[in-house]
């Protein structure tokens, strides 16, 4: 089965790195122009423009913070200017501050809770503009296994993915009547920068906690989303897709 979204426009938050410029780059190859969101790596977020490029596709890095919604209006702005159109989102943007309860500090709770839950928000209210009109719409969430089977000192994480999940399903049942999907993915471990703590700290038992018996690279993290921002996936919405090599069955 060949995907093919030639020509559609995505914007991909936090795709600098990890998981996010892997999604990049998968939907560039089956076609699509991608915007590049970033709050930090520019030189990362411009090596993944220069790479979407090479494929023969259109990119655009743009910082912006996606929790903040001065910040947030000013990305689609520079989006609308460049591409006058929207049809994939992925909200991938995402922070770890992990710590137990008992000692969790409030603006680490608060800092999760913007940027993983409050930027999928934003950005999504931004998109609707774009995608009610043409009546056609994908909307990719990335939460995290986490929301299904929390660890200790993940609270402000696992609740912050959590409520992504359920806010993809409210916004899936409110928007499929406008042709606009919307389902989340939930990767368990993937070899990214911002796992590479967890992983360390876990050693073999994590990895001896994963039925597949390795960690998950992120272009097969990517794949997942790709196929839910596809025709093919028409008919799909308000789903939980999990990747994590059955971390969660166990």
């Amino acid at each position: 089965m060949r995907i093919d979204l030639t020509d559609r426009v995505a914007l991909v938050t936090g795709s600098s790195r990890g998981i996010g410029r892997s999604c990049a780059l998968a939907l560039a190859s089956a076609g699509a122009h991608i915007v590049v969101n970033f709050i930090r790596t520019e030189t990362a977020a411009e090596e993944t423009v220069r790479a979407i490029e090479d494929l023969g596709r259109r990119a655009l890095a743009v910082r912006a913070d996606v929790s903040e919604p001065d910040q947030v209006d000013a990305l689609f702005a520079a989006l609308r200017k460049a591409f006058g159109r929207l049809d994939i989102l992925v909200n991938n943007a995402g922070v770890i501050r992990d710590g137990l309860v008992g000692a969790l500090e409030v603006g680490d709770w608060d800092r999760v809770m913007e940027v993983n839950l409050r930027g999928p928000f934003l950005c999504t209210r931004a998109a609707l503009p774009f995608m009610v009109p043409q009546r056609h719409g994908k909307i990719v969430n990335v939460a995290s296994v986490a929301a299904l089977k929390p660890g200790a000192g993940q609270a402000n994480y696992a609740a912050s993915k959590g409520g992504l999940a359920t806010f993809t399903r409210s916004c899936a049942a409110e928007l499929a009547a406008r042709g606009i999907q919307v389902n989340t993915v939930l990767p368990g471990l993937v070899v990214t920068e911002m796992s590479s703590r967890l992983r360390k700290r876990g050693g073999p038992a994590l990895m001896d906690a994963i039925p597949a018996g390795r960690f998950a690279e992120p272009e097969e993290v990517a794949g997942t989303v790709v196929f839910l921002a596809s025709q093919q996936a028409d008919y799909i919405t308000g789903q939980e897709i999990v990747v994590d090599g059955g971390l969660s069955l166990v």
